[in-house]
């Protein structure tokens, strides 16, 4: 957990009448990075709505889904987020709100009023949200090793233990099986 940035009833925020600013600086434990996270997140209760804001950094590392290499990727964020505050999220009580209920970037979070926003929570799911579904080290990925068959049995085994053994079991469906194949044709001739 980051230091200070414990849950806060809603209805504290909404007593402050301010807008209230977390300064961000440590490590998330459902994230692992390897810089602290960096920022600051901000929030103001505005009756049915809490406004959120932040800008965050930080730097993790991923593995490749193509070639298994590790490599670094700074994430950054910088945003706001309405969250409607209660249940009733009709297009009456929206547009009453000042908000249109059409629009693209419409509310989709809500909280109950009565309870608690996490900023911790909060900068978790932005972070996250900047993570690429495919994660690729870049232009120059050389991609899945590659393993060319040969004749010979002793350059194939040299190979086969140069080779990421969690290609392995690929591999061995990619070779050919030449002897299954010489004896179904000396027994069909």
């Amino acid at each position: 957990m980051i230091p200070g940035l414990e849950p806060i009833p809603l209805r504290d925020l909404q007593a402050l009448a301010s807008v209230r600013a977390w300064p961000v600086e440590g490590h998330l434990d459902e994230l692992p990075s390897l810089t602290p996270v960096r920022g600051e997140v901000r929030a103001e209760h505005r009756g049915n709505l809490l406004e959120v804001s932040g800008e965050l950094e930080t730097i993790v590392s991923l593995c490749c889904d193509r070639c298994l290499g590790q490599f670094n990727q700074q994430l950054r964020v910088n945003t706001d987020e309405l969250i409607w505050l209660g249940d009733d999220q009709s297009t009456e009580s929206l547009s009453a709100a000042g908000l249109d209920p059409d629009s693209p970037d419409g509310l989709i979070e809500s909280l109950d009023p009565r309870g608690n926003f996490e900023p911790e929570r909060w900068v978790f799911e932005q972070l996250s949200l900047q993570l690429s579904v495919v994660n690729r080290c870049g232009d120059e990925c050389p991609g899945p090793p590659v393993r060319h068959p040969t004749k010979n049995a002793a350059t194939t085994n040299s190979t086969a233990t140069t080779v990421d053994p969690r290609w392995q079991a690929l591999l061995q469906l990619q070779a050919p099986e030449q002897e299954p194949l010489e004896q179904e044709d000396n027994t069909n001739a």
